[in-house]
């Protein structure tokens, strides 16, 4: 019976408390306009995050659902005001998986052998054309440099 108790003057204190109302008034904007979403998108996975400066943002499992949801913003907005006219834009973002796939580094290029950059030496004093040289003496400090 305590707990019951104790339970209680805890939420007695939270209703007293101006910070959380304000909180809880801000969860249940959040909920509903969550809701008013899944209702308009049946099957569409999206969860409301926030509502901050006339901007509701929106979360999806990938950039595919991302995708389709932006086709479908101007429409799902136009709905959003029906109940609250303050949002005037809808941000979508995928989100990351965190055991995603990670891009793998490339093994580095071997060098250019002295003599190639050689050959492409001579190859430069041979050319006429001024982009053409340019774009070899270029290419030759490039790989001279890296070694």
């Amino acid at each position: 019976m305590k707990s019951a108790a104790t339970a209680r003057s805890v939420a007695n204190w939270l209703d007293a408390e101006s910070g959380f109302r304000a909180l809880a008034a801000r969860v249940d904007r959040l909920v509903a306009l969550q809701a008013r979403l899944a209702q308009a998108c049946p099957g569409i996975p999206l969860t409301v995050v926030s509502l901050d400066e006339e901007t509701l943002t929106v979360t999806t499992p990938s950039a595919a659902w991302a995708g389709r949801l932006r086709q479908m913003a101007p429409t799902l907005l136009t709905l959003v005001r029906e109940d609250w006219a303050q949002v005037s834009r809808l941000r979508i973002v995928p989100q990351r998986r965190a055991g995603g796939p990670v891009r793998a580094v490339g093994a580095p290029r071997a060098a250019v052998p002295p003599r190639a950059l050689a050959n492409l030496a001579q190859l430069m004093a041979d050319v006429e054309g001024p982009a053409l040289k340019q774009a070899l003496a270029n290419l030759i400090r490039r790989h001279r440099g890296a070694r």
